[in-house]
């Protein structure tokens, strides 16, 4: 009987580490958040924020930001359902995303704020 009730729970864990993935694939984070893990789900919503915003403004640099920014969401917001589907995420998920959130914000600061520049 015990077999059983393993069983069960090894199903419903499974069925909600899906559930989890899913609901990241459709706003990143969001499995996160389900989960319990609210900060890493925040850092992943916000990283995906970030790098699609400039994807919707008008291009005023020489070189091309829309292309590195699309990649970046776009591998930010597969990476959000995978890590909502595993058991555990690592400290190093969280560094990895804290950092890429300070380089986004770096690097489109600069982008928005450096044509209005008169240097």
């Amino acid at each position: 009987m015990d077999g059983g009730k393993e069983r069960d729970s090894t199903q419903s864990k499974s069925k909600s580490r899906i559930f989890s993935a899913v609901l990241s694939l459709v706003v990143p984070g969001l499995g996160q958040v389900v989960r319990g893990r609210i900060f890493a789900g925040l850092m992943f919503l916000l990283n995906v924020i970030l790098y699609v915003v400039p994807l919707f403004m008008p291009q005023t640099m020489e070189y091309d930001v829309k292309t590195p920014a699309l990649l970046i969401a776009v591998g930010v917001w597969v990476f959000s359902a995978l890590d909502a589907f595993l058991q555990k995420s690592s400290f190093l998920i969280l560094a990895l995303l804290v950092s890429l959130f300070c380089f986004g914000l770096g690097f489109f600061g600069s982008f928005f704020l450096l044509p209005h520049l008169d240097i």
